[in-house]
């Protein structure tokens, strides 16, 4: 009998290869699919709950568990020696833009609507030590750089997240309105960001890459006749363009928000030109983490048969939902027999293994799980050894949210085959 008789990616009697057309048996696919809506229907909720606790506004930042069991609630409660007030910012953005990426029961959409309306309305955000301030007719979000700090600081991931988290959660809550202010906040992001600084303020290739991840969905749903969209799309190519630079003098970089960006960037009318290059770099971008270079070639399970790359350093058992957001997408884009073997197997993983429910209560212990934790994801203990804590922390379940939400998606696109096993069984005992 086949080994994985599910993940049969390359077509009946197919040999695995990076070229294969992917597909899955039937009964695979309708069980992973099932799989896959249970987890996110209770990561959704989970989330849901957690936004909406102490001031129902971006509340439920961090639970520890260890030493002390407490709430961190707001960007300003933050632990200062290994976190900041920038990065909380980001994760809460992520975490309602997760929310937005599926399905939404009645009290989830209230939740999240009261969250875009405050994000709109409001000048002030005391949750996210975040305020609103005009510049010269532009609009900047400017944070805290510390809780207590009178000193503030502007961002162009912050900036553009908000952007992001606008245009998406707008689409799932069927409201356009929601980015007729969008054109003040990019100008704000021109103003903060201009072309003369991406090379001097050059932080990092994935703090970049959340920001052109941001603006591709962004520019999904900004109207493709108005000069915004225009502007939009140009500064999107020139900051593309510096990206592929960076990308071909750094074999080390890598991002899930570059892999999510090209995914999204791919069926683009204004990125028609460039497809050819997309897809090379989308390839890229599995090569580098599958390290595959040479012939690859997956055995059973996500723990065997990776024996190079990123996802070597990371590890196949521990918690991968990082860099499964983006890799789940170009799932999608490319069709790569391998990388849908690969998601899936981990995806699996980090769902049985990561995910707090009433049959694993993970690091809180048996009995210890709650109504406000059930559904949360949870990292391996190595990685929370490696950031200095004992908690969960928002951004955990939402990069898992994310993660599952596109695989579904890429799911729809892939073909489930029925495979006939008693004719494999006679094949086999020849």
């Amino acid at each position: 009998m086949l080994a994985m008789l599910g993940l049969l990616v390359a077509g009946l009697g197919g040999a695995l290869g990076r070229d294969a057309p992917a597909a899955l048996e039937a009964s695979y696919k309708e069980r992973i699919q099932g799989l896959l809506n249970a987890s996110a229907e209770a990561a959704a909720q989970h989330l849901s709950k957690r936004l909406a606790l102490k001031s129902e506004l971006f509340g439920g930042y961090e639970f520890e568990y260890g030493e002390q069991v407490r709430w961190l609630h707001g960007c300003l409660d933050i632990v200062v020696d290994r976190d900041s007030v920038e990065n909380c910012v980001l994760r809460q953005l992520q975490a309602l833009t997760a929310l937005c990426g599926v399905p939404l029961s009645k009290d989830s959409k209230t939740i999240v609507e009261k969250h875009v309306k405050h994000l709109l309305k409001a000048k002030s955000y005391p949750s996210l030590g975040m305020r609103l301030q005009q510049i010269s007719g532009a609009s900047v979000f400017v944070f805290q750089k510390q809780p207590g700090s009178s000193d503030v600081d502007a961002s162009p991931a912050i900036q553009a997240s908000v952007l992001m988290a606008a245009a998406r959660c707008g689409e799932a809550l069927g409201k356009k309105n929601y980015l007729d202010d969008a054109e003040s906040w990019f100008l704000g992001l021109q103003k903060i960001y201009p072309e003369s600084l991406w090379n001097e303020s050059f932080i990092s290739y994935h703090r970049s890459a959340i920001m052109w991840e941001s603006l591709a969905v962004t520019a999904l749903h900004v109207g493709e006749q108005s000069s915004f969209h225009e502007d939009l799309e140009e500064y999107l190519h020139r900051f593309e363009a510096f990206l592929r630079r960076a990308w071909e003098g750094n074999a080390e970089y890598w991002s899930f928000a570059s892999a999510r960006a090209l995914a999204i960037r791919w069926p683009s009318k204004a990125a028609k030109k460039q497809r050819l290059l997309l897809k090379r770099w989308a390839t890229e971008h599995v090569d580098r983490f599958l390290g595959r270079s040479e012939s690859f070639r997956l055995q059973k399970g996500p723990e065997v048969g990776i024996s190079q790359g990123i996802l070597a350093r990371i590890g196949g058992a521990r918690y991968t939902c990082g860099p499964l957001q983006g890799l789940a997408s170009l799932a999608a884009m490319l069709m790569d027999a391998e990388l849908v073997q690969v998601v899936l197997q981990l995806l699996e993983k980090d769902v049985n293994r990561y995910q707090l429910s009433q049959l694993n209560p993970g690091p809180l212990g048996e009995g210890s799980e709650t109504s406000e934790t059930l559904g949360a994801f949870f990292r391996d203990d190595d990685q929370l050894q490696l950031e200095k804590r004992s908690s969960m922390r928002v951004d955990d379940t939402a990069m898992c949210l994310l993660a599952i939400s596109h695989m579904l998606e890429a799911l729809t696109a892939i073909k489930g085959v029925v495979v006939n096993t008693e004719r494999i069984d006679k094949q086999e005992e020849l």
